[in-house]
């Protein structure tokens, strides 16, 4: 029972131990797992903060040319030339157009890239997107961007555009409008790094997930990680969300999950080579106590004594049929040269010379 008791309380240690280092390395592989799910996110949030910077600076840049254009020029054949190689240049930009303080057109110019069949009826209306970020650019005394509207094209298609409205003024007084439409999806073609676009889904949505524009690589695979940033113009909020997919996790989804695979495999194996070799310990060690144990008994149970010498002479070894026979204990015996307490006081010296001649080699 004892035995069965001492078996039970090592296998069970040995259990816990296995246990404990397999979750260890388990915890290992998910926290590489989450590590490297972090690392992806990050990069994927810095991409969207970068993408939404270049495009803010885009667009201020663009009002900076657009406020340069010569709007005091009463032919406005130099407004029409400029404005036209501005529209070359910014292909973000679908149309430009003139008005005067009451919203009227005075003059426009359009891109050659993306011809669009424009209804100026519904355009001018007075709930147009142009007329509410117009009216947004008076009463905030600058530039204001509408919301965006899907705009026809002639071809049976479509896009999403955004207009700017830039307030002319001189001495306090408003003299004109300056109005720049821009398409979503050329803004995310032409103003979003392509080395963003390349491995990643670019979008432009509303704040309830709808897509207004995308561009970028087709999904591949099926984890997704998305992030979002808002970009915050006058009069306006767009959300530029960024999506980008990975395979599903296998047994090795990265490097660093595949070293401490590695790693745990390698202790594993470690452990079992030691678990094995403590095994082998321990039966040397068991059947040396039962040999040390079985010639002991041999040695107890005999009754003829028994003692060794050196080739010095001094005793090495007495059993204890020996010490019980001359009266004394083996402690007392051992490491003795050539006198011995046992023997008989009247017959030392010729023991001793007994002694000499037998180490001598000189026996006849």
């Amino acid at each position: 029972m004892q035995r069965w008791r001492g078996a039970w309380r090592r296998w069970s240690l040995w259990t816990a131990l296995v246990l404990l280092v397999v979750s260890m390395l388990a915890t290992m592989v998910w926290l590489a797992g989450r590590y490297e799910a972090s690392q992806v996110q990050t990069r994927l949030e810095r991409d969207t903060a970068d993408a939404v910077s270049d495009i803010r600076t885009a667009l201020t840049h663009n009002l900076q040319s657009l406020q340069a254009l010569p709007s005091d020029n009463p032919s406005h054949l130099a407004w029409e030339v400029e404005a036209s190689d501005l529209l070359r240049n910014r292909r973000e930009l679908v149309r430009i157009e003139l008005r005067d303080a009451n919203l009227r057109m005075r003059t426009h110019v359009q891109s050659p890239y993306r011809p669009v069949a424009w209804d100026m009826r519904l355009r001018d209306s007075g709930q147009s997107d142009l007329t509410i970020a117009c009216a947004n650019a008076r009463r905030l005394g600058g530039p204001a961007y509408s919301s965006s509207y899907f705009q026809p094209h002639g071809d049976g298609l479509g896009s999403e555009m955004m207009e700017l409205c830039v307030p002319l003024s001189a001495s306090g007084r408003t003299l004109g409008y300056l109005v720049a439409t821009y398409a979503l999806q050329d803004i995310l073609a032409n103003l979003v790094g392509h080395n963003l676009t390349r491995s990643q889904e670019a979008s432009f949505t509303e704040a309830d997930g709808t897509r207004l524009a995308v561009l970028g690589a087709a999904r591949r695979g099926s984890r997704m990680f998305s992030a979002q940033h808002l970009l915050d113009l006058p009069g306006s909020t767009l959300v530029l969300r960024m999506d980008s997919w990975h395979s599903a996790p296998s047994l090795f989804p990265n490097v660093l999950t595949a070293l401490v695979t590695a790693m745990s495999i390698a202790l594993v194996t470690v452990m079992v080579v030691l678990v094995r070799d403590n095994r082998r310990r321990l039966r040397a060690e068991r059947d040396l106590a039962d040999a040390l144990a079985f010639r002991k008994a041999m040695e107890d149970s005999l009754v003829t004594g028994l003692r060794a010498r050196d080739l010095e002479g001094r005793i090495t070894y007495v059993n204890p049929a020996f010490c019980e026979m001359v009266g004394f204990s083996p402690q007392e015996l051992l490491g003795l040269s050539m006198s011995a307490p046992y023997w008989p006081p009247e017959r030392v010296e010729e023991y001793r010379q007994r002694q000499a001649i037998r180490f001598a080699g000189t026996m006849p």
